[in-house]
């Protein structure tokens, strides 16, 4: 075990002074930002959050022996190491990493080396410089870097459960079950790793979004720049989830547009023909675009290196390639939801480690069959496309599943990359009280 990961003296001060600091900013955030039916499970999805991040720092430091936290704190330490040296290299490199000039050009035997794959790695390296930051302020404590990044995440949530329940309808169960207490959100999403970050930009933005369009109506201007920045460090996290987060911001946009022709049957109904109609014209121009072949190549590249690379061992899983038609696209859409979503199963030859994920999946499994079977489904469904903010989850859990069925392979990556999704599925599946508002 590296000496990076052991409670030395002055670590311990560091982790109790920023527990009692936490402590202190809990209080503060429980009085801003309250909810009345909320507030008692407070502590309770601060202590989930916190013990699941612990449990997955203890799982790869001590059972698996390491892992890609292993590589993502010694590229932080090593950036730390870098700032405490040459603030103004560490500065440089924050900003941009000139990898023509090689691993060395700012890093050196004082500072340590980052792992290769890691820095030559553009999403990873990316999170590594964001985990540095913390690492920097806590002196390299592990033990409390983990603490703030979970902290920070709790936080995240919370900002967004209190809203939920203000301005949607949704109940306080669904709330919690959502956003606090999903076993594998809460151990993949909640230490020090990519999907812990992506997760909590992913909250964060959302909320920011609908913050936007129909909770707050101040600090509008503000709010645009504050979704620019985070649309951008969603995309340098990972290139997929910026575009499954902003695309469906358009869809609520129009949703909320079109409540203004409530009460004038005629126009709203001209309105969503005419919405439909440019939205697949929109869809089959967007899947022929560059840029979407180029994000579809690069889905296409990661699935190959997962399935034909021997370093990437465990369990895997088959998916058909895409090669660019929308009617390709089509054929594979479903098969890549219901992967990602459903499994791994308990047919599926997985090992004792996924225990947890394979309960979950049929749990989720169930609860859609039992969400379509019911007789409202057609109500429900109704009522889901009317509202803007359902409708935005449900296509955002649809393009985030589809990229993580299609180019996880590795049952390891598609549960952390799925992980993303499932609280978004839970409030799409338990849509609780009426909205507060009058659906379109």
């Amino acid at each position: 075990m590296l000496q990076s990961f052991e409670i030395l003296g002055l670590d311990l001060i560091f982790l109790l002074m920023y527990l009692s600091l936490i402590l202190v900013a809990n209080n503060q955030i429980k009085k801003a930002y309250h909810s009345t039916t909320l507030i008692p499970f407070f502590y309770f999805g601060w202590l989930f959050k916190v013990l699941f991040s612990l449990m997955f720092s203890s799982v790869y430091l001590f059972i698996v022996g390491g892992g890609d936290i292993n590589a993502y704190w010694k590229g932080a330490c090593c950036l730390a190491d870098l700032f405490y040296s040459n603030p103004e290299a560490y500065f440089s490199e924050l900003w941009h990493t000139e990898r023509t000039l090689g691993i060395a050009h700012h890093f050196n035997s004082l500072t340590g080396y980052p792992p290769g794959w890691i820095w030559r790695e553009e999403e990873a390296w990316f999170a590594t410089k964001a985990i540095s930051l913390f690492a920097i302020i806590t002196f390299k404590g592990f033990w409390t870097t983990t603490l703030l990044i979970s902290t920070l995440g709790f936080w995240v949530n919370w900002l967004l459960a209190v809203k939920l329940d203000k301005n949607e309808g949704f109940s306080r169960n669904t709330i919690l079950a959502a956003l606090f207490f999903i076993p594998s959100v809460g151990f993949w999403c909640s230490g020090i790793s990519k999907d812990s970050l992506a997760l909590m930009l992913t909250i964060f933005l959302i909320y920011q979004f609908f913050n936007f369009l129909k909770w707050e109506e101040s600090g509008r201007f503000l709010r645009i720049f504050l979704i620019l920045c985070l649309v951008y460090l969603t995309y340098l996290i990972r290139h997929y989830l910026a575009y499954a987060i902003g695309g469906p911001f358009i869809l609520a946009f129009v949703g909320r547009y079109g409540k203004r022709f409530v009460g004038r049957p005629l126009f709203l109904w001209i309105f969503r023909l005419t919405v439909y109609i440019v939205l697949i014209i929109v869809s089959i121009i967007i899947i022929d675009a560059d840029q979407s072949k180029a994000l579809l190549m690069e889905a296409n590249i990661t699935k190959s290196d997962f399935s034909l690379n021997p370093i990437y061992s465990g369990a895997k899983y088959d998916m058909p390639t895409f090669t660019g038609s929308a009617i390709d696209l089509l054929s594979i859409f479903p098969l890549a939801i219901y992967t990602a979503l459903f499994r791994p199963t308990f047919l599926d030859n997985v090992g004792l480690s996924f225990i947890i994920n394979q309960v979950e999946s049929l749990l989720f499994l169930f609860l859609v069959i039992r969400f379509v079977f019911r007789k409202t489904f057609f109500k429900q469904l109704n009522a889901l496309v009317r509202d803007e903010f359902l409708l935005y989850i449900l296509v955002f859990v649809l393009l985030v599943s589809f990229m993580a069925g299609y180019s996880s392979i590795l049952f390891g990556v598609l549960v952390r990359i799925r992980s993303v999704a499932l609280p978004f599925l839970i409030l799409l599946l338990f849509r609780g009280k009426g909205s507060s508002e009058t659906s379109t």
